[in-house]
C-alpha cells in the first residue's frame, strides 16, 4: 500500500475518536494486484453508533480506494471466528490505543482457543447432517 494512501487513511481514522484500531485483511492484503475489494475491520471503543459511523466512514474510504469496493466490518459485533481470523492474519493499519487493541486481541484469542473444539465439533456435526439429508452418504 502506498504511503500516500496510508497517510490518507490515518487522517480519516483519526477523525473518528471512537475508532481504536483498523485492520486490513483478506485478498487485498494477500494479493493487492488481483484483489477486487479491500477488507477492513474496525475496532471501536463501544458498540454504540455503529450505523452512524458506517454512514460517515464508508464514503471516505470509498474515495481513497476507488475503483475497488470496500468491505467494512466492525470487530465489536462479528462472530468470534471472524474476529480471530482478522486479528491473527490481518495487518494493523491504524491504532489509536495499543493497550485497548492488545487487550481485545488477548480476549478474542483466549475465547477462540477455549471454544475452538466446540466450534469445530459443531461444524462437523452440521456437515454430517447436511451430507445425510442430501443423500450423499
Amino acid at each position: 500500500m502506498e504511503i500516500r494512501t496510508l497517510n490518507s487513511l490515518e487522517k480519516v481514522f483519526a477523525s473518528f475518536p471512537q475508532i481504536i484500531a483498523v485492520y486490513l485483511f483478506g485478498s487485498y492484503l494477500e494479493e493487492p494486484e488481483r484483489a477486487q475489494d479491500v477488507d477492513l475491520a474496525v475496532l471501536l471503543a463501544s458498540r454504540e453508533g455503529i450505523v452512524d459511523l458506517y454512514t460517515h466512514l464508508y464514503p471516505k474510504l470509498g474515495e481513497i480506494f476507488a475503483p475497488l469496493e470496500v468491505d467494512l466490518l466492525f470487530l465489536n459485533v462479528v462472530p468470534l471466528p471472524m474476529a480471530f481470523e482478522v486479528i491473527s492474519k490481518g495487518k494493523v493499519l491504524y491504532c489509536r490505543d495499543v493497550e485497548r487493541r492488545t487487550d481485545f486481541e488477548y480476549v478474542v484469542s483466549g475465547l477462540y482457543m477455549d471454544y475452538q473444539y466446540h466450534l469445530e465439533q459443531g461444524r462437523r456435526e452440521l456437515y454430517e447432517a447436511v451430507k445425510e439429508a442430501s443423500g450423499f452418504v
